[in-house]
């Protein structure tokens, strides 16, 4: 009886000095995992872009409110683009905010759109429409006179798509 209680005591501390050689193993073997995550090539740590379209129409903001979205971008960009470099090349800069009573058949095209899902539950009265319009850092201007409209944001500083343009999405450009 004995000699069981010995050879299961030699079993478990044999199985000990297994595991922490494992254990060291295990350890030294995380380490290099990580070193290697760390020089992981750019292409393979690239953003996700958010594929959905946030723009469910277009807008026409003012004058007024497309120069100060300009200046907002710009102002955005410098602080920024050793940040993010040139991807993308464009920046979604929100303009005005937009009233649901000025869209035309907005529940419509509420529920065209795959990023207003949130929204159709809701009363018109409670919604926030954003008129957003694209800015391009190649040229520092904005693409065109007109916006979209986006009921649905993305977070702000990921990559979305607004109609055929991958932008950034900066918001006012407020943030730091």
């Amino acid at each position: 009886m004995q000699r069981r209680k010995r050879l299961n005591f030699e079993l478990v501390r044999s199985s000990g000095i297994i595991s922490r050689k494992r254990i060291g193993f295990m350890s030294g073997a995380g380490v290099l995992f990580f070193a290697l995550l760390l020089t992981v090539p750019p292409e393979l740590r690239a953003e996700k872009i958010d594929n959905r379209n946030f723009a469910v129409d277009t807008c026409y903001p003012t004058p007024n409110e497309i120069q100060l979205a300009e200046q907002r971008a710009r102002k955005y960009w410098a602080r920024h683009a050793a940040r993010f470099e040139n991807n993308p090349f464009y920046l979604a800069v929100e303009t005005s905010k937009i009233f649901p009573g000025d869209v035309q058949g907005l529940s419509a095209k509420m529920n065209h759109f795959e990023t207003t899902a949130s929204n159709r539950r809701r009363s018109y009265s409670y919604l926030v429409l954003k008129g957003v319009m694209i800015f391009d850092i190649r040229t520092d201007h904005f693409v065109g006179n007109t916006g979209f409209i986006s009921v649905d944001t993305p977070p702000l500083g990921s990559l979305a798509r607004f109609d055929g343009y991958i932008a950034r999405y900066i918001g006012f450009g407020n943030w730091p």
